[in-house]
């Protein structure tokens, strides 16, 4: 039995069924975020902006966000990004490339820039950029941290980060019209606790405020409820990419790094007090890469850790396997060495 995922293969990014799945989702959801788009567009109008330069606008929007240049800054925007230091530079150079060789990726496809936050974490953005943060440099060892980069790595090289990125883009329209509804139930909801506060007769007021209260939660409904839709389904997608790039890393050989780093953050400790020279006061609680509890985008983490657990025991017995010698008393070459590529 060969040997599963011993490098990669060198092709580049190439969309999965997950990306795939948001890029549906985003043909299947653009006319309905047109629609929302529409009032504000008729208002453009009025002031001299044809309908067609309006939505050509928008759709022109979403393109720009493939320039790397609008990545960046929108990763500035939402985080302290920043270029590594060079003490930081040489470490993750180190790292990475060992990442890179073993995924037969070009060590110029792609940048890291490190985010100064205490929290261990990492994330993509855009179809090159991973985050790192200060917090995952200062508590994660090399292989730890090898082993979240080749997670990255797969979610890049799976475009789950850039269809997400246009799916999100498309949807805000849609977020748009949702904070409408809740503007529109407000009233409502200041009619109920008005009359909630009066005395009068319960027969009439308990029916009074029952139908406020459905009237209320049927406008936000209304109006929430496509952009609900659309992004239950992304985080679906979102929780089943996890399992994907997870694999990818232990088919890569970093199985046993990510797992350690995952542990940590299943084992880390309450934060100490913080000391003024520390750069990181302590260890931190990963709030999107590990979390113990389920969130919209991430699976529980034990189910994370038992499924790499599994694929790490299923590709060690691959490797007693194939270092047999066969019926023929050849070998076949020797088993492959060690997963743990940094020393």
């Amino acid at each position: 039995m060969a040997l599963r995922g011993r490098t990669g293969d060198g092709r580049g990014a190439r969309p999965d069924q997950t990306a795939l799945l948001s890029l549906l989702i985003v043909l299947l959801f653009s006319p309905l975020a047109a629609l929302c788009l529409l009032p504000a567009l008729l208002l453009l109008r009025l002031a001299g902006l044809p309908l067609w330069l309006g939505y050509g606008l928008w759709a022109l929007s979403a393109c720009l966000y493939g320039l790397r240049p609008v990545q960046l800054a929108l990763a500035r925007l939402l985080w302290p990004v920043r270029r590594p230091s060079p003490a930081e530079q040489a470490r993750l150079d180190e790292v990475w490339r060992r990442v890179l060789l073993r995924a037969a990726v070009p060590e110029q496809r792609f940048r890291i820039r490190v985010v100064d936050l205490a929290d261990v974490n990492a994330h993509c953005v855009g179809r090159d950029l991973i985050c790192v943060t200060t917090g995952a440099l200062a508590e994660l060892g090399d292989r730890e941290l090898a082993g979240v980069l080749a997670h990255e790595l797969g979610h890049h090289l799976r475009m789950h980060t850039a269809a997400a990125a246009f799916l999100v883009w498309v949807l805000l329209p849609l977020q748009a019209v949702a904070l409408v509804g809740t503007g529109l139930g407000r009233p409502l909801a200041g009619c109920a606790r008005l009359l909630s506060g009066r005395t009068f007769a319960p027969a009439v007021k308990r029916p009074a405020l029952l139908l406020l209260s459905r009237a209320e939660t049927a406008v936000r409904g209304l109006f929430a409820g496509p952009g609900m839709l659309a992004f239950a389904v992304k985080n679906a997608a979102s929780r089943r990419a996890e399992y994907q790039v997870d694999a990818y890393a232990v088919d890569l050989g970093f199985g046993t790094e990510l797992l350690s780093a995952l542990r940590w953050f299943e084992a880390c400790a309450p934060p100490p007090a913080a000391h003024p020279q520390a750069l990181v006061p302590g260890p931190r609680r990963a709030r999107h890469a590990a979390v113990r509890a389920p969130r919209p985008t991430h699976p529980p983490l034990e189910r994370r850790m038992a499924r790499i657990s599994a694929r790490v025991a299923g590709a060690a017995a691959e490797r007693a396997e194939a270092a047999e010698p066969s019926r023929g008393g050849l070998t076949d070459g020797g088993a492959e060495r060690s997963r743990t590529l940094l020393p």
